[in-house]
């Protein structure tokens, strides 16, 4: 089972060579080595890095959605996502995706309003009781 390093790119003489080349060769037979269940283990956490790297800027636009609407911290933002998804079960992707699009003329959904209010009330609570500040 071999990861792919780079895609391949055409040559002078007409054949494919990576990118990477040598540091291919090695991932190669490092890979090789792998039990099935690490390979297995590493695609999935391959996966799932390629997924965050997709959904990162949407989640960084929610915040700063969220901090400019109520001048919070970017700390405060994130502790806010969580805790809509976490209460409403709803992925924080999901929910970004939807305050993102409330800025582009798209109404906020009813229930996300809601949960964004009581969340940030708790959220701002929290901090308070462990003596922290907003800022």
């Amino acid at each position: 089972m071999n990861f792919p390093v780079a895609p391949p790119r055409a040559t002078a003489t007409g054949g494919a060579e990576s990118e990477y080349g040598e540091q291919e060769k090695e991932l190669r037979d490092v890979d090789e080595s792998l039990s099935p269940t690490e390979a297995r283990r590493l695609q999935e956490e391959v996966a799932q890095l390629r997924q965050a790297m997709k959904t990162r800027p949407v989640i960084d636009q929610a915040r700063g959605v969220l901090m400019a609407y109520w001048r919070c911290s970017p700390e405060t933002a994130w502790r806010i996502l969580v805790d809509i998804s976490q209460h409403t079960n709803t992925k924080v992707r999901e929910i970004s995706v939807l305050l993102t699009q409330a800025t582009h003329g798209r109404p906020m959904p009813d229930w996300l309003r809601k949960a964004a209010r009581a969340s940030y009330a708790r959220v701002l609570s929290a901090a308070r009781e462990n003596g922290l500040t907003e800022g």
